[in-house]
C-alpha cells in the first residue's frame, strides 16, 4: 500500500501491528557523465514500488525522499545536498510522524552510500525517542549483496558509482535517460592492504574526474532486470523477518 494515496480514516482502519512501514531515502547528486542526477532516487523509488507491488498487504510505502547527503558530490555542477544535521532531522521527523500515526515496525531503504552515517545516527536518535517501535535501516546494495555477486561480472572495482549495476538499473527502469555513447570504464582498484580499515572522507572530484567509478560498459538492462529482482526478495525477506519478530 502507499500511504500518500489513502485517506485518514483508510489508515485509521489498518491492522497496523501487522504492517512494515517502508520508508525509501536517496539523493540528488550528479552520476557521471551518462546517468541523471536524480539516479539513487529513480532507483530507490523502483525498487520499493516493487516491493509494494509484490506484498501489498505487509507493507505501507512512502516516497522516496530525493534530498540526502551529497556534499562529496557539489563541485559537479547541479547536485544538491542537506548538512548533516538537517538531513538526520529529516530522517527523526518523517519516522517519528509514521510512529505517531500507529506504524511501531519501520523499514528505511537506503539507496545512496552517502546517507549512511547520517542514517546510523537518526536510528540511534529514534531509539532515543521511540524505545517502543522498531525501526531497521537497509541499504539495498548490502543486503542484496550475496544475490547480486551472483549477477555483476566487473567485480567490485567496476561497480561502485555509477559504474556496472546502478548502469545497469538505470538502463532497465529509465533507458531513455542513459547516455550510452559516454560510458567510460574508470574502475577505480585500491592498492593499499589497509583500504577497507581505514576511515577518510574525501570529494568524489578527488577520487574521479568524471564523477563516477566503476565500468559501465559491461551494464545490460537484462542484469538490471535481473538485479532488481534479487534486491526484492532480499527486502521482501527481510519484511517478513520485521513482522515475525525475527531479524
Amino acid at each position: 500500500m502507499k500511504l500518500g494515496e489513502m485517506t485518514w480514516p483508510d489508515i485509521q482502519d489498518l491492522a497496523k501491528d501487522q504492517l512494515v512501514g517502508v520508508y525509501p531515502i536517496a539523493s540528488f547528486e550528479q552520476h557521471g557523465p551518462h546517468l541523471p542526477l536524480l539516479t539513487d532516487t529513480l532507483e530507490t523509488e523502483e525498487i520499493v514500488n516493487r516491493l509494494d507491488q509484490r506484498i501489498p498487504d505487509q507493507v505501507v510505502c512512502l516516497p522516496a525522499q530525493w534530498l540526502g547527503y551529497s556534499f562529496h558530490h557539489m563541485r559537479f555542477g547541479g547536485s544538491l545536498t542537506a548538512t548533516s544535521g538537517t538531513h538526520i532531522r529529516i530522517i527523526v521527523e518523517t519516522v517519528s510522524g509514521l510512529i505517531g500515526a500507529g506504524f511501531n515496525k519501520v523499514l528505511i531503504v537506503n539507496g545512496h552510500g552517502g546517507n549512511q552515517p547520517d542514517l546510523r545516527v537518526a536510528l540511534q536518535d529514534l531509539k532515543e525517542q521511540h524505545d517502543e517501535a522498531r525501526v531497521y535501516g537497509a541499504s539495498w546494495w548490502e543486503v542484496a549483496a550475496a544475490r547480486l555477486a551472483q549477477i555483476k561480472e566487473a567485480g567490485a572495482a567496476g561497480s561502485g558509482h555509477a559504474g556496472e549495476m546502478e548502469t545497469s538499473l538505470m538502463l532497465a527502469i529509465h533507458p531513455a535517460l542513459v547516455k550510452t555513447d559516454r560510458f567510460r570504464d574508470n574502475s577505480i582498484r585500491r592498492e593499499s592492504e589497509y583500504a577497507s580499515s581505514i576511515v577518510e572522507f574525501r570529494r568524489m572530484d578527488e577520487w574521479s574526474e568524471p564523477g563516477h567509478w566503476g565500468d559501465p560498459t559491461v551494464a545490460s538492462a537484462e542484469k538490471g532486470e535481473q538485479m532488481l529482482t534479487a534486491i526484492v526478495d532480499s527486502l521482501e525477506e527481510i519484511v517478513g523477518q520485521i513482522r515475525g519478530g525475527t531479524l
